[in-house]
């Protein structure tokens, strides 16, 4: 989504493992020489030889600086992402609530579209800071203010900031949204962790075929257990949306477990009529 170049992604992985070094010929120029031809880009602008990275190659050609470049970013994610959000809009009140959208179409479809406009720019503001971000680390402060060797710049940090700043584009989305966001990333966030802490030791141990993917499994049936135990004590716990999903998935267990509940509603108003009578 966020449209990033392969050879980008390897001349990072190159400066992480000490591949790709400012001011040396390692020979790992042409992992960004190509991408540059490709581009119509002189083949220095990603030479290691040059000391630095050029902008333009990070900008994959754009040559109006890296504020534009972000805007750009940001309109790519919101254009391809839009047409995907609006179907997940569209589709609760399609399938769980059509006599309202039928009733009121002009409301719900303007409904569907605000949150549609508001989703998608969630997504393309979360691209435009970790490019950004990445631009004002490694070129606007980095070296153009502070003048840190690139060789740094280029190594961790962009990338680390970039990651914890474009949480903040969560704060465009509802609050409902924002609970729902979090119950995907925290699973996500838990599988990092585990995959990188365990990674070094899981290699020669027993339980190596477990690891990070079970941890995320479990994660996930323990969060599917809590909406399951809150639909089935009080569905009004439950948004209706999730609620509606639910009910449509689940619907011969949930038609089997109310005619329960009403058979035992019956058996209490039996016995306590007995004891009135007695």
């Amino acid at each position: 989504m966020s449209g990033i170049d392969d050879s980008l992604l390897k001349a990072l992985r190159a400066i992480r493992e000490g591949r790709f070094v400012y001011g040396k010929d390692t020979g790992a120029g042409d992992i960004l020489g190509n991408m540059c031809e490709k581009l119509g880009l002189p083949r220095s602008y990603g030479d290691p030889m040059t000391g630095r990275i050029n902008c333009m190659v990070i900008h994959e050609g754009n040559p109006y600086g890296c504020e534009a470049n972000a805007m750009m970013r940001f309109l790519k994610g919101f254009i391809k992402i839009f047409p995907v959000y609006f179907g997940v809009h569209l589709a609760p009140p399609l399938l769980f609530r059509t006599s309202r959208l039928i009733q009121d179409p002009v409301n719900s479809l303007a409904h569907i579209l605000i949150a549609s406009v508001r989703s998608s720019a969630f997504l393309g503001t979360y691209i435009g800071i970790i490019w950004y971000s990445i631009c004002l680390v490694r070129t606007r402060v980095g070296h153009q203010l502070l003048g840190i060797d690139q060789s740094i710049l280029d190594n961790t940090w962009p990338p680390l900031v970039g990651s914890m700043l474009c949480g903040l584009s969560l704060l465009i989305e509802s609050r409902h949204r924002r609970g729902e966001m979090t119950l995907y990333v925290v699973p996500r966030a838990l599988f990092s962790i585990t995959e990188r802490v365990l990674h070094p030791l899981k290699q020669t141990a027993w339980w190596n075929k477990f690891g990070s993917s079970y941890t995320e499994a479990i994660v996930f049936a323990a969060s599917m257990t809590v909406v399951l135990h809150a639909l089935h004590k009080d569905k009004e716990m439950v948004r209706p949306s999730i609620r509606g999903l639910m009910s449509w998935v689940l619907k011969k267990e949930m038609d089997e477990n109310k005619r329960l509940a009403e058979r035992h509603e019956e058996d209490d108003e039996r016995h306590l009529e007995v004891r009135i009578k007695k």
